[in-house]
């Protein structure tokens, strides 16, 4: 089965030659859109399995790059290889912890367009000491705190007729797809802060900033220690460690997709 890589990136070189290695094995052909002035562009172009490189420059100079651009991503992937198997979208801080080719067959057996993904949000700890980071380890080694998040579509059905609004945003998933998903939610990795200086590059709009004497948001200077968090998000409510297991959400011990979604309560954020 053909299962095509599309990845959004921007200002990443501190993760992504480890999500590359890690997700190398599950992907033989992927199309990059990104918008680094960093090393990112690089680290990408030295794997053979990228296929593929647009720089936003290219496309829309000095104007913000939306969800939507990932047409241009869809377009040369169906110039290259047709309408065929699945796309899969893939993030800089992302691994994948199922195996999206068997998931990718799952849905066709199912009858399914989309598949939804369930992040598990790793990040750095209050109990955690910056001193203590050691930077020849992999993030994976460093980072083993995690919470259960939320849903996502990474995965859906390569068809003729999809396609993404050029202005689409917050919405990763593309127009023309049945309402049809997977039974079941396969996971991955999400790893929202990982590194101490992470952010001196990528300024990230959940970390508290320093202003100015005018109350501006200064989006390059962070209070120290801001990147160690004991929540990703006050709401919700489970902090893990990884020991080597994810418990109920390992693939091939999850329960039935009816008894994933009952459970949902446990996991998903807290209202009112």
């Amino acid at each position: 089965m053909q299962l095509i890589g599309l990845l959004m990136t921007y200002n990443e070189e501190f993760i992504i030659e480890e999500m590359m290695n890690a997700n190398k094995p599950y992907f033989d052909k992927i199309l990059v859109l990104d918008g680094s002035t960093d090393n990112t562009p690089e680290i990408l172009k030295s794997f053979d399995n990228v296929v593929y490189y647009l720089h936003d420059n290219d496309i829309y100079p000095k104007r913000k790059i939306t969800d939507g651009a990932r047409q241009f991503l869809l377009e040369k992937a169906w110039e290259l290889y047709g309408h065929e198997g699945w796309f899969h979208l893939m993030h800089a801080d992302e691994m994948v912890v199922d195996d999206p080719r068997v998931i990718a067959a799952r849905a066709d057996k199912q009858g399914a367009e989309v598949v939804n993904w369930h992040s598990l949000n790793f990040f750095l700890h209050l109990s955690q000491s910056p001193d203590d980071y050691d930077f020849s380890k992999s993030v994976q080694d460093n980072v083993p705190f995690y919470q259960p998040g939320g849903m996502e579509i990474r995965q859906f059905k390569n068809k003729p007729g999809i396609h993404y609004d050029l202005n689409q945003v917050y919405r990763v998933r593309p127009h023309g797809l049945k309402d049809k998903m997977l039974w079941d939610y396969p996971i991955y990795k999400h790893y929202v802060t990982y590194r101490p200086d992470q952010f001196e590059a990528k300024p990230y709009k959940g970390l508290q900033v320093v202003r100015d004497e005018d109350q501006k948001t200064e989006n390059k200077q962070f209070k120290d220690n801001n990147v160690y968090k004991d929540k990703v998000e006050d709401r919700l409510k489970q902090v893990r460690r990884f020991e080597g297991d994810f418990g109920e959400f390992t693939p091939g011990r999850r329960p039935s997709f009816l008894r994933q979604y009952l459970n949902w309560h446990k996991y998903a954020p807290i209202r009112g």
